[in-house]
């Protein structure tokens, strides 16, 4: 941060003048600096200052919801000038050769940072002895010393001390200045726009993408590349911006998917590995057609919105009798609640034939369940699709009675995809790439349907207009939206509803061009006034709260959809 606030630059020169010196007078203090690493000096002390106005801010929060708002959000933006400082001090570490640092004077240091005020204090700092020659150093490299004083991991050190190389410029061997390897991701960390740990990931993870960016025509598409992930960096959670990378990954290389299910058929199977203690072990691999399959059976069974998912509703309990106190005397006995009253809310229901297990949380139980009903189709299915028919059935000339989807499994592909024209991969609805040749191969499956898409991505079938959206409106809404529309939320299509962007009862059609998908979550939250919903093109943008946007910018969900950029303001 190289423009310092007038109130900032008071509040240090007043610091710095507190801070001993050896300096003469004033006038000369104020001239040049006390004496060398004075700016290290004012760190030393900003150290205890920090922790001490940290506890006299979180004493005066109070109950006040204000307040505390303020006080994360202010506490957020310290976190994140320091992961800029860690970064900053890593690359300066860097251009000084810190590795080449002797024994006397790393432990005169050391002893003085012991006591941040002391280090402050000193008169003089230690000073730099050059390694005689001949003389083996403390340190191989400058990863080993970062590793070494800061009590890190090899890797942990290496990740700094690249992260700063990606992120923070540095001096040149010939003392020049040289900027990062990705400068606009840098200036999301100079600006403290984001997550300092999160941002140093992304630009390792985008460096992972140099062979494909490589095969480009020139630099222009990296760099563009580079914006829209900057932009995502400031303006998305970690998660909305994974997502952003898979899409450029994808972007870049078109034959991804065909490739990885090529390597992926090698090893498709169903594989027993032995009884152990836990019971028969199996190990199945299986494609991405195979797990959008799984994972949507598993949605079904687990929903509690659809009849497989409903368990038995509770026999209610009588709770313990309501005080005397607190009873209306005009309400008659026979009236007056008993359960209810002191009722805390009921806890997500298990079967009866999943017990909690000691000190098991109640999300692995419910984990274990949806495992478990999971786990009871594949072996009903198997025993549907292997079980001789009765005599004299229709199925009885096959042998077998043959199982039939329960389910369907959507899967967008472009118009020009489906033609053979292209190959471009397929999206399942949970998000996973299937290569253009599955994709035309699961369109003759009963139970799969593939939804084509016009070139700008709106379906070409839209349904008709009733009351209620139908099936066939539903699943279009579906291949448009991918999810809920509201960014961030990664509900997929099949825990949401249709929503009706124009009131019904107000004279709203019920067309897919009117229509979006909201988990019941956000779907509440939109008719408590949390945020709009607004048609643009055939798509749903949603415009957030002030509090979360103050630009106030129609975006997509970014989850399902990472690459697209929020519409400009009129």
């Amino acid at each position: 941060m190289t423009n310092t606030p007038a109130l900032a630059a008071t509040v240090l020169d007043a610091m710095s003048m507190a801070l001993p010196c050896t300096t003469a007078t004033p006038d000369e203090r104020a001239s040049e600096p006390c004496t060398r690493g004075d700016g290290l000096r004012e760190l030393a002390i900003l150290a205890p200052v920090l922790r001490a106005v940290l506890e006299r801010a979180a004493a005066s929060v109070g109950s006040s919801p204000v307040l505390a708002a303020a006080f994360v959000a202010l506490t957020e933006a310290i976190h994140r000038q320091a992961g800029y400082g860690q970064l900053l001090a890593a690359s300066r570490a860097v251009d000084a050769q810190v590795h080449a640092i002797t024994e006397a004077p790393l432990a005169e240091l050391n002893e003085l940072l012991r006591d941040p005020v002391a280090f402050a204090a000193a008169p003089e700092l230690p000073v730099d002895v050059p390694t005689r020659p001949g003389t083996t150093p403390l340190f191989r490299d400058d990863t080993d010393f970062l590793a070494g004083e800061l009590n890190l991991t090899h890797f942990q050190a290496q990740h700094r001390v690249q992260s700063a190389e990606n992120l923070v410029p540095h001096t040149g061997f010939n003392g020049s200045l040289v900027p990062p390897r990705f400068p606009l991701l840098g200036q999301v960390l100079d600006d403290a726009a984001a997550d300092p740990k999160a941002l140093a990931t992304l630009a390792r993870k985008f460096d992972n993408l140099a062979p494909s960016r490589d095969r480009m025509d020139d630099g222009e598409a990296g760099r563009a590349l580079e914006a829209e992930l900057a932009e995502a960096a400031r303006t998305r959670n970690s998660q909305g911006t994974e997502k952003l990378l898979k899409d450029q990954a994808k972007r870049l290389d078109d034959a991804t998917a065909t490739r990885r299910e090529a390597a992926e058929e090698m090893f498709v199977g169903a594989y027993y590995l032995g009884h152990t203690r836990k019971g028969y072990e199996y190990k199945v691999i299986t494609t991405a057609e195979g797990h959008e399959l799984l994972a949507t059976a598993a949605d079904i069974l687990n929903s509690p919105r659809t009849r497989a998912g409903t368990a038995p509703a509770p026999v209610p309990e009588a709770g313990p009798p309501i005080p005397e106190w607190a009873i209306d005397q005009n309400t008659p006995v026979g009236e007056r609640p008993l359960a209810g009253f002191t009722d805390l809310g009921q806890p997500p229901q298990l079967e009866p034939a999943v017990e909690m297990r000691p000190g098991e949380s109640i999300e692995a139980a419910l984990s274990r369940q949806r495992a478990r009903r999971l786990h009871q189709l594949i072996i009903d299915s198997v025993r549907i699709t292997t079980s001789p028919a009765e005599p004299g059935s229709p199925d009885a000339a096959d042998g077998q009675m043959p199982l039939a989807p329960n389910f369907t499994m959507n899967v967008t592909i472009t118009l020009e995809t489906f033609m053979g024209q292209l190959d471009a991969a397929g999206i399942t609805d949970h998000g996973e790439d299937i290569s253009p040749a599955s994709c035309r191969r699961i369109a003759c499956n009963a139970g799969i349907i593939p939804s084509v898409l016009d070139g700008a991505g709106v379906p070409l079938e839209l349904g008709r207009t009733r009351r209620y959206f139908n099936r066939a409106q539903r699943r279009a809404i579906a291949v448009r939206d991918k999810g809920c529309a509201n960014p961030g939320c990664t509900m997929p299509p099949n825990r949401c509803e249709a929503h009706h962007v124009d009131a019904w009862n107000l004279g709203g059609r019920t067309d897919v061009s009117r229509g979006c998908l909201l988990c019941p979550m956000c779907h509440q939250a939109y008719h408590a006034g949390r945020f709009r919903i607004e048609m643009i093109r055939g798509r749903p943008y949603v415009i957030l709260p002030a509090s979360r946007d103050p630009l106030q910018l129609p975006r997509l969900n970014w989850i399902f959809h990472p690459a697209a950029e929020p519409q400009r303001a009129a």
